[in-house]
């Protein structure tokens, strides 16, 4: 019993000596963050070791290298190598946070969910997730995420369309007095235009409720819209599957980024017995250039084995598309790569790949699934899909209620509820039938 707890403890402290090591926080950094913001790390790391040499093979030029072997170009920058971006949602909320006050442990988690957050403004990770990833007690996480919540656009890092509405209605000074009540209780009465059923729950007459959908309707669902990705921003992925002759092959995208190695001038140097005031610079600076390589390896290692597993089981979408795509979820993933689940979460972290049915982010594979009449299960986003599909070849004069499509579904063997399928399409921000009527009615009855 005693060696039980001694060989515990000791674990518990290698533990945290490992989370302490400089090493391994910079493995994980590489690990999760995306080619573009790699390449520069690296071109930032060879110009302040000279043992590690960062050879740059664009096509149609010479070759380019850092500082560690010979001094670049002027103009020879990394930044013209890598795609640009325009001020994104993330760059926003990180400036927000910076000045913000927030206490360091709440700022790193606060910065991990916006980097979460999707282009309409929705934190796209769960909490117990992200506990989980970052080692921290689910309440901390909440309090982070309060922190990001209370940050412009009002209704950013909303998990849900009700709770995104709520944050506007509280940040605004002016706000309908009844609004925050018609979203907390009513929101699908809303929908469903059910205006004295709303009236009779709160206790207020028909012109009140009107005058707070009224607002409501004057609020902005998608409030992360106004940033994102400019036009000219082009994303390449970081690895493709093709299929060749009949079986699907993952390539990784080498040209992202450089080529490294250790520059033999400086390497034949910590040799040479008369620079021995050298040696113990250069001794370190080759322990640091050996273990970045590792750790680059090891991140395209683990991107390689986490594809891997995906083609293994997307077969159905890779040959047929979104709707056939099957429930996935990171857990899963990390036992059959015998990995801790955070380092499955790091190396899907903004990277995309390439596949017959186009450009996807890894962490939409990363899926919730139902059970099906079958005894299978079907993912969330195969639902969605159907469920744009449904609205997409509507009579727009005659749009489907949530109930229409909720038996649609279940004549396919998926059978979920109204309120399901409402909570799906008001994730898509996809409006009610009631008020895709209303647009055709105002459009002048066209399609």
């Amino acid at each position: 019993m005693q060696t039980m707890m001694m060989n515990s403890t000791l674990g518990q402290t290698l533990t945290q000596q490992q989370h302490l090591s400089p090493q391994l926080q910079q493995s994980i950094h590489i690990l999760q963050i995306s080619a573009a913001e790699l390449a520069d790390y690296l071109q930032e790391q060879s110009m302040g070791n000279p043992l590690l040499s960062v050879t740059w093979q664009s096509p149609g030029e010479r070759k380019r290298k850092s500082a560690a072997g010979m001094r670049p170009d002027i103009g020879d920058d990394v930044l013209s190598r890598v795609r640009s971006t325009a001020d994104t949602l993330e760059s926003e909320l990180l400036g927000q946070l910076r000045i913000s006050g927030i206490d360091g442990r709440h700022l790193r988690i606060a910065r991990y969910l916006a980097g979460n957050v999707d282009e309409s403004g929705y934190v796209a990770v769960g909490l117990e997730e992200t506990a989980a990833i970052l080692g921290e007690p689910l309440e901390e996480i909440e309090e982070a995420l309060r922190q990001l919540q209370s940050l412009e656009p009002a209704g950013i890092g909303a998990r849900d369309l009700r709770e995104c509405l709520l944050l506007q209605i509280a940040a605004d000074s002016d706000a309908n007095v009844w609004a925050s009540a018609v979203v907390s209780e009513c929101l699908a009465d809303v929908a469903g235009g059910r205006l004295k059923k709303i009236a009779g729950k709160l206790g207020i007459t028909g012109e009140q409720v009107n005058q707070a959908i009224d607002y409501i309707r004057g609020l902005d669902p998608r409030p992360g819209r106004r940033f994102g990705i400019s036009t000219g921003t082009y994303i390449q992925p970081d690895a493709y599957i093709r299929k060749i002759n009949g079986d699907y092959t993952i390539v990784l995208n080498e040209s992202l980024l450089p080529k490294m190695s250790i520059n033999p001038y400086y390497e034949n140097l910590l040799h040479d017995n008369d620079c021995k005031e050298a040696k113990p610079f250069l001794s370190g600076s080759m322990q640091s250039a050996k273990w970045l390589i590792r750790s680059v390896e090891q991140r395209n290692a683990t991107l390689y084995r986490v594809l891997e597993t995906i083609v293994e089981k997307q077969v159905d979408f890779l040959e047929q598309g979104v709707q056939h795509l099957k429930p996935m979820n990171l857990k899963a993933i990390a036992d059959r790569l015998d990995v801790h689940e955070s380092t499955v979460s790091r190396a899907v972290r903004d990277k995309y790949v390439q596949t017959p049915q186009g450009l996807f982010e890894l962490k939409y594979f990363f899926t919730t699934g139902l059970p099906t009449a079958g005894g299978d299960s079907t993912s969330a986003e195969t639902i969605k899909a159907k469920i744009r599909l449904y609205i997409d070849g509507e009579d727009k004069r005659s749009p489907l209620s949530d109930q229409q499509m909720a038996d649609m579904l279940a004549a396919e063997g998926i059978r979920i509820s109204r309120r399901t399928v409402m909570k799906y399409r008001e994730e898509m921000q996809l409006l009610s039938s009631r008020l895709r009527m209303a647009g055709t009615a105002a459009a002048g009855g066209r399609p």
